[in-house]
């Protein structure tokens, strides 16, 4: 309930599944048919299951650092990791990075943001507005134990090459402030290995990947995302 509680939940569902429901209903069940892609707008419940979790162990572990969501939109994400902190953290800061401009029919995201943290009960953020070559590294804190990093093009008006080009310029200055032991989750993260018959949309993360750490010492290991997909790696 911690990770749902003022979650974006989607509608109704197909046709079908309607009809289906009203059958149970009719009959007394109390249980209901969903939809796998209807858990949320933009993350599915097991990204956020999987984001509570990694924000919770760097807090137990008492990693040094700053916790940074990197794309971050409306804050649905966000909220969550500042929740986390404000009820397991000591004191650390949450650093959110976006240029806010109008996307998915929302004209203000920024304010979005803001009506998100306040609905939440938790202070808001450190907010950096701006293009990621403006706000990065200029604006990041010297040490980081947590990362969010959710910069997808949706494969609709930018190229991979774009895409890997921008997530590579947030490593290379992200990875270097990443205390030993803090944690970096990636959205949109694409594996081939587990997705063989087709290119995901947002490939450029994987790509910026593979060109990242090919000296690194971590490697990206894949997390069970539902509908989406998802990864991470720890620093060494």
């Amino acid at each position: 309930m911690f990770v749902t509680r003022g979650f974006d939940w989607d509608g109704a569902g197909s046709r079908n599944m309607q009809i289906g429901n009203a059958v149970l209903r009719r009959l007394g069940f109390a249980a209901r048919l969903t939809a796998p892609r209807a858990t949320g707008y933009m993350t599915s419940v097991e990204q956020r299951a999987n984001i509570y979790h990694l924000v919770s162990q760097v807090l137990a572990y008492g990693v040094e650092g700053d916790l940074l969501e990197i794309g971050t939109f409306t804050g649905q994400t966000a909220t969550l990791i500042a929740r986390v902190v404000a009820e397991e953290g000591q004191g650390q800061r949450v650093h959110v990075y976006d240029s806010f401009g109008p996307a998915f029919g929302d004209p203000n995201p920024k304010d979005s943001l803001e009506r998100n943290f306040h609905s939440a009960g938790v202070a808001l953020p450190d907010i950096h507005q701006g293009l990621f070559n403006d706000t990065i590294p200029s604006q990041l804190p010297d040490k980081i134990s947590f990362a969010n990093v959710d910069i997808g093009f949706g494969g609709r008006d930018r190229t991979a090459k774009e895409q890997c080009d921008v997530l590579y310029h947030v490593f290379e200055h992200v990875y270097p402030r990443l205390s030993r032991g803090a944690t970096c989750a990636l959205s949109d993260y694409w594996s081939p290995e587990l997705h063989t018959n087709e290119v995901h949309e947002d490939y450029g993360v994987s790509l910026a990947c593979q060109r990242f750490f090919a000296d690194k010492p971590e490697r990206v290991s894949v997390l069970y995302s539902g509908s989406f997909t998802q990864g991470y790696f720890r620093k060494q």
